[in-house]
């Protein structure tokens, strides 16, 4: 009897939990890397500019740009200047002259939207002639789904966001 008892108990205990066991079945895990993000390299050039009083920019089809990534990641905007990666918005100061003073000041940035990325000069002062500015090779990084958001990372620097994100000069 105590046999018979000890078996139910058993049976009981392996129905009883038997529902609570999920099985998954994973494959081996893949290497580190950027699912969600990537890089858009590209020119920014003032003959593909346009002007609007001391602005210049230039609008780019990016369909890559989701919804996903304008509200829940972010858009990273690198400039190459004497072979290092910038971040951008960005302001330089322009001497005149006549005098080692700053003349002018000219601001580098951009704005997104779902679908499309904005690159644009914009000058301290209307009369800066904004087309004999220099084209720039520029680096966008996309992120989807921003894990990092919160981690303290220097996003500034070309070679942390390189690092962080497993990407390719």
């Amino acid at each position: 009897m105590k046999t018979r008892h000890v078996r139910w108990m058993a049976l009981l205990l392996l129905l009883g939990t038997s529902g609570c066991i999920v099985e998954e079945s994973i494959g081996p895990q893949g290497p580190p890397g950027n699912a969600n993000v990537f890089t858009l390299n590209f020119l920014f050039t003032m003959r593909e500019a346009a002007f609007n009083g001391s602005v210049a920019s230039v609008q780019y089809d990016v369909p890559d740009l989701t919804r996903s990534v304008v509200e829940n990641g972010a858009v990273l905007l690198f400039f190459r200047d004497q072979g290092t990666w910038t971040a951008m918005p960005y302001t330089f100061g322009v001497e005149s002259p006549d005098l080692p003073a700053v003349d002018y000041t000219v601001s580098m940035g951009f704005g997104y939207e779902v679908g499309f990325l904005e690159v644009f000069y914009e000058a301290s002062n209307e009369t800066v002639a904004l087309e004999r500015l220099p084209d720039r090779e520029m680096k966008a990084v996309v992120i989807d789904g921003w894990y990092y958001g919160k981690k303290g990372t220097d996003l500034t620097d070309w070679e942390t966001v390189k690092a962080l994100f497993d990407l390719e000069d």
